[in-house]
Protein backbone atom coordinates (compact mmCIF):
# COMPACT_ATOMS: atom_id res chain seq x y z
CA UNK A 1 0.00 0.00 0.00
CA UNK A 2 1.20 3.55 -0.75
CA UNK A 3 0.42 6.45 1.57
CA UNK A 4 0.35 9.91 -0.24
CA UNK A 5 0.85 12.47 2.78
CA UNK A 6 1.36 16.52 3.25
CA UNK A 7 1.85 17.16 7.40
CA UNK A 8 1.84 21.47 7.63
CA UNK A 9 2.35 22.87 11.39
CA UNK A 10 -0.64 23.92 13.25
CA UNK A 11 -0.39 27.49 15.22
CA UNK A 12 -3.73 27.27 16.56
CA UNK A 13 -5.35 23.91 17.21
CA UNK A 14 -9.05 24.75 18.24
CA UNK A 15 -9.33 27.03 14.87
CA UNK A 16 -7.89 23.72 13.12
CA UNK A 17 -10.25 21.62 15.17
CA UNK A 18 -13.38 23.31 14.41
CA UNK A 19 -12.28 23.37 10.67
CA UNK A 20 -12.17 19.39 10.37
CA UNK A 21 -15.29 19.22 12.67
CA UNK A 22 -17.32 21.53 9.08
CA UNK A 23 -16.48 19.40 7.10
CA UNK A 24 -15.04 15.96 8.10
CA UNK A 25 -16.29 12.87 10.49
CA UNK A 26 -14.50 12.48 13.59
CA UNK A 27 -13.11 9.09 13.97
CA UNK A 28 -11.18 8.57 17.32
CA UNK A 29 -8.50 10.08 19.86
CA UNK A 30 -5.39 7.58 19.84
CA UNK A 31 -2.13 8.00 21.10
CA UNK A 32 1.15 6.48 19.62
CA UNK A 33 4.43 5.56 21.17
CA UNK A 34 7.02 4.57 17.88
CA UNK A 35 10.52 2.79 18.67
CA UNK A 36 12.31 3.19 15.56
CA UNK A 37 15.25 0.25 15.75
CA UNK A 38 18.39 0.83 13.10
CA UNK A 39 20.67 -2.40 12.43
CA UNK A 40 24.37 -3.04 13.94
CA UNK A 41 26.15 -0.73 11.49
CA UNK A 42 23.98 2.04 12.62
CA UNK A 43 23.00 2.53 8.86
CA UNK A 44 20.52 1.37 6.45
CA UNK A 45 16.50 1.09 6.80
CA UNK A 46 15.20 1.52 9.76
CA UNK A 47 12.11 -0.45 11.33
CA UNK A 48 9.10 1.03 13.61
CA UNK A 49 7.39 -1.11 16.55
CA UNK A 50 4.75 1.32 17.59
CA UNK A 51 2.72 0.76 20.50
CA UNK A 52 -0.93 2.31 20.02
CA UNK A 53 -3.30 2.95 22.63
CA UNK A 54 -6.77 3.47 22.06
CA UNK A 55 -9.44 3.22 24.76
CA UNK A 56 -7.18 1.13 27.22
CA UNK A 57 -6.67 -1.33 24.46
CA UNK A 58 -3.02 -1.93 23.23
CA UNK A 59 -2.46 -3.16 19.48
CA UNK A 60 1.45 -4.09 18.43
CA UNK A 61 1.90 -2.56 14.70
CA UNK A 62 5.62 -3.67 12.95
CA UNK A 63 5.91 -1.54 10.38
CA UNK A 64 8.67 -0.84 7.45
CA UNK A 65 8.83 1.61 5.13
CA UNK A 66 10.03 3.10 1.84
CA UNK A 67 9.88 7.26 1.94
CA UNK A 68 10.08 9.53 -0.96
CA UNK A 69 9.48 12.99 -1.14
CA UNK A 70 7.92 14.10 -4.28
CA UNK A 71 7.05 17.97 -5.46
CA UNK A 72 3.84 18.73 -7.02
CA UNK A 73 3.67 21.03 -9.93
CA UNK A 74 3.12 24.11 -7.71
CA UNK A 75 6.13 23.13 -5.57
CA UNK A 76 4.31 21.41 -2.90
CA UNK A 77 6.46 18.45 -1.25
CA UNK A 78 4.76 15.73 -0.86
CA UNK A 79 5.15 12.09 1.02
CA UNK A 80 5.05 9.31 -1.17
CA UNK A 81 5.65 6.02 1.48
CA UNK A 82 5.00 2.69 0.58
CA UNK A 83 4.23 1.52 3.36
CA UNK A 84 4.06 -2.86 4.74
CA UNK A 85 1.85 -2.75 8.44
CA UNK A 86 1.54 -5.83 10.09
CA UNK A 87 -0.10 -6.06 14.20
CA UNK A 88 1.23 -7.77 16.66
CA UNK A 89 -0.19 -9.75 19.73
CA UNK A 90 3.25 -9.29 22.03
CA UNK A 91 6.36 -6.83 20.86
CA UNK A 92 8.68 -8.20 23.35
CA UNK A 93 9.64 -11.58 21.13
CA UNK A 94 10.25 -8.80 18.06
CA UNK A 95 12.61 -6.91 20.24
CA UNK A 96 14.51 -9.58 21.95
CA UNK A 97 15.49 -10.48 18.58
CA UNK A 98 16.31 -7.40 17.18
CA UNK A 99 18.17 -6.55 20.16
CA UNK A 100 20.07 -10.05 20.19
CA UNK A 101 20.84 -9.46 16.63
CA UNK A 102 22.64 -5.93 17.73
CA UNK A 103 20.01 -3.48 16.53
CA UNK A 104 19.68 -0.63 18.75
CA UNK A 105 17.06 2.31 19.45
CA UNK A 106 17.37 5.10 17.00
CA UNK A 107 14.90 7.74 17.83
CA UNK A 108 11.38 7.13 19.72
CA UNK A 109 8.11 9.31 19.12
CA UNK A 110 5.16 10.48 20.78
CA UNK A 111 1.92 11.24 19.19
CA UNK A 112 -1.50 12.44 20.58
CA UNK A 113 -3.71 11.47 17.56
CA UNK A 114 -6.97 12.71 16.76
CA UNK A 115 -8.48 11.45 13.86
CA UNK A 116 -11.05 12.55 11.43
CA UNK A 117 -11.84 10.65 7.69
CA UNK A 118 -13.12 13.01 4.67
CA UNK A 119 -13.73 11.24 1.44
CA UNK A 120 -11.12 9.05 0.76
CA UNK A 121 -8.56 10.48 2.89
CA UNK A 122 -7.24 10.61 6.76
CA UNK A 123 -6.75 13.70 8.79
CA UNK A 124 -5.30 13.68 11.58
CA UNK A 125 -4.75 16.21 14.21
CA UNK A 126 -1.27 15.58 16.00
CA UNK A 127 0.83 16.70 19.23
CA UNK A 128 4.21 15.48 19.07
CA UNK A 129 5.88 16.26 21.72
CA UNK A 130 8.61 18.66 22.07
CA UNK A 131 7.66 19.66 18.31
CA UNK A 132 4.07 20.66 18.89
CA UNK A 133 0.95 20.32 16.69
CA UNK A 134 0.70 18.94 12.99
CA UNK A 135 -1.71 18.23 10.68
CA UNK A 136 -1.26 15.52 8.92
CA UNK A 137 -3.55 14.23 6.02
CA UNK A 138 -2.59 11.04 3.65
CA UNK A 139 -4.37 8.85 0.81
CA UNK A 140 -3.71 5.57 0.56
CA UNK A 141 -3.46 4.02 -3.17
CA UNK A 142 -2.34 0.50 -4.46
CA UNK A 143 -0.21 2.34 -6.67
CA UNK A 144 2.58 5.40 -6.77
CA UNK A 145 2.78 6.31 -10.18
CA UNK A 146 2.45 10.15 -11.50
CA UNK A 147 -1.12 9.85 -12.23
CA UNK A 148 -1.95 8.76 -9.24
CA UNK A 149 0.42 10.87 -7.38
CA UNK A 150 -0.29 14.06 -8.85
CA UNK A 151 -4.13 13.39 -8.28
CA UNK A 152 -3.56 12.66 -4.84
CA UNK A 153 -1.56 16.06 -3.98
CA UNK A 154 -4.10 18.14 -5.79
CA UNK A 155 -6.87 16.59 -3.14
CA UNK A 156 -4.48 16.60 -0.39
CA UNK A 157 -3.36 20.51 -0.91
CA UNK A 158 -7.51 21.34 -1.09
CA UNK A 159 -8.13 19.56 2.23
CA UNK A 160 -5.17 21.36 3.61
CA UNK A 161 -6.73 24.69 2.37
CA UNK A 162 -10.30 23.46 3.73
CA UNK A 163 -9.11 23.01 7.06
CA UNK A 164 -8.05 26.66 7.70
CA UNK A 165 -4.33 25.97 6.59
CA UNK A 166 -1.97 27.21 3.74
CA UNK A 167 1.39 26.40 1.63
CA UNK A 168 3.66 28.07 3.96
CA UNK A 169 2.44 25.89 6.98
CA UNK A 170 3.71 22.45 5.31
CA UNK A 171 6.21 21.19 6.68
CA UNK A 172 8.55 19.10 4.43
CA UNK A 173 11.32 17.47 7.22
CA UNK A 174 10.44 13.88 8.47
CA UNK A 175 9.55 13.95 12.30
CA UNK A 176 12.82 12.32 13.07
CA UNK A 177 14.93 14.92 11.17
CA UNK A 178 13.22 17.55 13.24
CA UNK A 179 13.63 15.80 16.21
CA UNK A 180 17.03 15.39 15.95
CA UNK A 181 17.67 18.72 15.67
CA UNK A 182 15.66 19.65 18.50
CA UNK A 183 17.67 17.23 20.51
CA UNK A 184 20.58 18.93 19.03
CA UNK A 185 19.66 22.37 19.60
CA UNK A 186 18.22 21.80 23.51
Amino acid sequence: MNEIEIKARVADKKAVEDQLNSFAEFKRAVTRDDTYYIGPSGKGKKIRIRKETEDGKITWILTYKKKENKISADGTATEVNEELETTMEDSTPLVRYLEDSGYTVALTKHKDVYDWSYEEATLELCNIPPLGWFLEIEILTESNDDATVQSAQKKLKDMLLKSGLSDKDIEEKYYSQLLKEYNKNN
